[in-house]
Formats: structure tokens, sequence, C-alpha cells
């Protein structure tokens, strides 16, 4: 089971124990991609290695098809396009740090990045 590297933290949305700190405030496993608050590590990585169909989801029709190596270059190729146009360099993600997120974390940020992009009329 994941222990949060700090004891005592309780997440600032359900007060339950939290296992993350995001812009200083403690959460739990989860909310950065929209899992929710009640999931828990374990929950979450079981749904993530049975991304096909299956009864005993954690999270009701979860399916999430894991990106190849290609898709996941090319996916982590337009983040820093995009970042290079929007941020500043002292604002964007090191290309390091971008290896090690998860493809749905990817997906989401690209979708982020992409929308603020649309907003600013770049």
């Amino acid at each position: 089971m994941y222990k949060p590297k700090k004891q005592n933290l309780i997440c600032a949305n359900c007060e339950k124990e939290a296992y993350t700190v995001e812009n200083g405030k403690p959460k739990c496993f989860g909310l950065w991609m929209t899992w929710g608050c009640h999931y828990s590590l374990g929950a979450v990585e079981y749904d993530r290695r049975h991304f096909y169909p299956t009864d005993n989801k954690n999270r009701a029709g979860y399916q999430a098809v894991p990106l190849d190596y290609k898709e996941k270059k090319k996916l982590i190729k337009r983040i820093e396009e995009l970042e290079e146009d929007l941020w500043m360099p002292i604002s964007r993600t090191p290309h390091k740090e971008l290896l090690r997120w998860h493809d749905e974390k990817l997906k989401t940020e690209l979708r982020i990045l992409e929308q603020a992009k649309i907003s600013h009329g770049s």
C-alpha cells in the first residue's frame, strides 16, 4: 500500500488521507486526472493495468488504451511545442518530467494547452 511522504496530511476536498500535495494543498491520489477523492492508488493502478472492459473495475466504464512509444513521443513533442509558445522558459515542464508522466496526464496536459492557445488567440 502506498503511504504519503508526510504524515497526517488531510485532503483539502474530502478530508481523508492525502497522497500528494498539489499547489500547496494536500490532495487524494487521482484528483489531477479527475478520478476523484474516494479512489485509492491501488484502485487506480488496477484499472490502468486492466484497461480493457472487465466487471472487476473500481471505476465503472473506465477504459484508457495505453499509448505506444511513437504516440507518447509525438504527444510529448506537441506539449513541448505548445509550452514554448505559451509559457516563459522557467514555467515549462522539463522533458525528463514529461517522460515520467502517465499517458492520461499527458493527454490532459495537451488538452489544457490547446485550449489555452485557442483562448489566447495564438
